[in-house]
C-alpha cells in the first residue's frame, strides 16, 4: 500500500467569459481553488518542505470546500429519493469506479486481497480505501442527502437565522465530541488501513465517515444558508485584515489543524474560529482573482472538472513525483512536476469521458449534470425555506 504510506506520511467586478453570470464568478473561482489546495495539500515535497505553510492550509482547507458546496447546494422542486439518486449517479458511481480500479491493481500485484477492494468500496472510509481521498465521495452523498432531508422534512428548526445559529452550535458540539469518540492511528496504528471485515473497522469511523457529518454538516449549513450574500460578495478591507491576522495568530500560537479523514479538530472554538477566519480569507482572495479573466478561466474549469482530479489526483501525483526522484536531485521540480500531471491529466481523462459513450456511463452523471459534476446549481433564498 505505497500511496497510502505516502498519504499518511503527510500528517466587486469580474472580467467572465459569454457564457458566464458575473455574479458567480467568486463561487466558480472558489470550487476550482478548492480542489486546487486539496491537491497541493496532497503533494509530498511541499508538506514536507514548507511544514508550516502546510498546517495553515489544513486549519481551513476542508472546511472551505464543504462550505463553498453548501453555497451551490440547491434542493428546488425535487424529492429526497430524486435527489438520492441523482446524486448517487454523480458521485457513487465514479467513486465505486475509481475503488475498483484501484482494488483490482493492487491485487494484480499482490498488495491487496478482495476482501480489502471490496472493503474499501463497502466501507467508504480513508481508513479503508486504497486511494484515500475518495473518501470524500460517499461522505459527500451522505452529506447532501442528510442536509436534503433536514431541509425538506424538519425545516422548522432552521427556518430563521436565530434558530440555525443555535443548530449549527449545537450540531458542531456534537459532532465534535462524536468524531472524538472514535480513535485516531496515533491512538490506534491499525486505523491506518483495514483490510479485514471485522467489529473493529467501528473503533476508527463508521461507515463513509458518518461520524464525522455533523461537522462537515456545520460548514455546509453555513455555506448554505449565507448562499445570497456570497453571491453578492464585497470584501472589506478591515475585515479581512482582522481575519487574516486572527487566522495567523492562532496558527502561531497552536499550530491546529483540521483533517476529518484523520479524524482530527484539534480544539473546537479555536480550529472553529481558524476554519471561518480562513473561508473569508478565500473569499476575499477569490474576489481578487475574479477580476483577472485568465485565473477566472482556469480556476472555473479546474472547479468544473473537480469530481475527477479527486479521483485520480493523488496515485497520478505520486507517482509522477517519485519517477522523477529517480532520475533527478530536484525535489522541488519533482514535485511541481507531479503536482501539475495530477491536475492535468485528469482534466484530460475527464474531456475524454465526454466524448466516449462507455466511459461516460461509468463516470458521468446520466442526469445531465456534466457540465458541473462535483456542484450544484446555486440555491436561492426561497429554495432554502
Amino acid at each position: 500500500m505505497e500511496l497510502k504510506r505516502h498519504y499518511w506520511a503527510e500528517i466587486t467586478s469580474s472580467p467572465m467569459t459569454a457564457n458566464a453570470k458575473p455574479r458567480l464568478a467568486m463561487i466558480d473561482i472558489a470550487k476550482g481553488l478548492g480542489i486546487f489546495l486539496i491537491v497541493l495539500g496532497h503533494n509530498r515535497i511541499f508538506s514536507s518542505s514548507e511544514v508550516s505553510y502546510a498546517v495553515l492550509l489544513r486549519s481551513f482547507r476542508l472546511p472551505f470546500f464543504f462550505f463553498v458546496s453548501g453555497v451551490m447546494f440547491s434542493i428546488a422542486d425535487r424529492s429526497w429519493r430524486q435527489l438520492a439518486l441523482a446524486r448517487a449517479d454523480a458521485w457513487l458511481k465514479p467513486f465505486a469506479m475509481a475503488a475498483l480500479i484501484s482494488g483490482v491493481l493492487k491485487i494484480l500485484v499482490g498488495k491487496a486481497t478482495i476482501e480489502s477492494a471490496l472493503l474499501g468500496l463497502l466501507f467508504g472510509t480513508g481508513f479503508t480505501l486504497i486511494w484515500t481521498p475518495i473518501w470524500f465521495l460517499p461522505h459527500l452523498w451522505l452529506l447532501y442527502v442528510s442536509t436534503a432531508a433536514l431541509l425538506i422534512y424538519g425545516r422548522q428548526l432552521v427556518d430563521t437565522w436565530p434558530k440555525r445559529i443555535v443548530f449549527l452550535l449545537a450540531l458542531g458540539t456534537a459532532g465534535y465530541f462524536l468524531m472524538g469518540s472514535f480513535k485516531t492511528i496515533q491512538e490506534d496504528p491499525s486505523c491506518f488501513l483495514k483490510t479485514h471485515f471485522d467489529l473493529s473497522l467501528f473503533d476508527c469511523g463508521l461507515p463513509f465517515s458518518a461520524d464525522v457529518l455533523f461537522l462537515t454538516m456545520c460548514f455546509f449549513l453555513l455555506g448554505h444558508f449565507s448562499a445570497e450574500q456570497v453571491k453578492t460578495f464585497r470584501a472589506d478591507a478591515a475585515l479581512l485584515v482582522l481575519c487574516a491576522g486572527l487566522l495567523l495568530s492562532l496558527h502561531l500560537a497552536f499550530g491546529y489543524r483540521i483533517d476529518f479523514n484523520l479524524r482530527r479538530y484539534d480544539s473546537l472554538p479555536i480550529s472553529t474560529l481558524q476554519a471561518l477566519s480562513g473561508i473569508y480569507v478565500m473569499l476575499c482572495a477569490c474576489t481578487l482573482l475574479a477580476r483577472v479573466r485568465f485565473a477566472t478561466s482556469i480556476f472555473r474549469y479546474l472547479g468544473r472538472g473537480s469530481l475527477f482530479i479527486l479521483l485520480f489526483h493523488m496515485p497520478i501525483q505520486y507517482r509522477v513525483t517519485d519517477t522523477l526522484l529517480l532520475k533527478i536531485n530536484a525535489g522541488w521540480f519533482a514535485g511541481t512536476m507531479g503536482f501539475i500531471a495530477a491536475l492535468i491529466l485528469p482534466l484530460l481523462f475527464w474531456e475524454l469521458c465526454k466524448r466516449s459513450g462507455a466511459l461516460s456511463l461509468l463516470f458521468l452523471p446520466v442526469n445531465g449534470l456534466r457540465a458541473q459534476p462535483i456542484s450544484l446549481r446555486p440555491v436561492s433564498g426561497n429554495e432554502a425555506r
